[in-house]
């Protein structure tokens, strides 16, 4: 909703042009299971990926659903299921969650654990292409892999793993 606002003060006039925020309606059901969705931006939209109930039960993450905003004045969500060509290890734990960080200019859906996976164990991150039903896994060297990264950062026990799908750095500046 916008408000146009007038503002009167002495010798001068002011119009202002504000807009309103409001909340999204979700559909019933899908941020019910919250440590299990993560909102990302897919296609311009925003977007649920929401661990299907089935991947809950087995512990392992083999299919999702995509929940889109189609229109946000209206609330109308639409909803894609995908089915992975293989299956990630996943579980209820936060240490074996697996989530969405998001998406990346060729409209690959990005998924990683949410935690590191531990003391001297690789770190990877899953890109599933939701047009060709195909996914590639890319292993971050340097990030959790040997003793003497936990080492130089001091990390003990469980950490968590973020990171932005659409951020890089450029040398030109130096």
């Amino acid at each position: 909703m916008e408000v146009e606002t007038l503002i009167r003060l002495p010798g001068k006039s002011l119009m202002r042009n504000e807009r309103i925020l409001s909340f999204i309606t979700t559909p019933r059901g899908v941020l019910s299971w919250k440590q299990h969705t993560s909102l990302i931006e897919y296609k311009g939209k925003l977007a649920v990926v929401l661990v299907s109930t089935e991947s809950l039960r087995t512990s392992s993450f083999d299919r999702f659903d995509l929940w889109i905003l189609e229109d946000v004045t209206e609330h109308e969500w639409s909803k894609q299921s995908f089915q992975l060509p293989s299956s990630l290890p996943y579980g209820f734990q936060d240490a074996q969650r697996m989530v969405s960080q998001g998406t990346n200019k060729a409209g690959e859906i990005i998924f990683s654990l949410a935690n590191l996976p531990g003391r001297a164990q690789p770190f990877y991150v899953f890109y599933f292409n939701p047009v060709t039903n195909s996914m590639r896994r890319v292993r971050i060297h340097g990030v959790a892999d040997t003793e003497e990264f936990w080492s130089r950062y001091g990390l003990t026990g469980m950490c968590g793993a973020s990171f932005s799908p659409q951020h890089h750095d450029s040398i030109a500046f130096l």
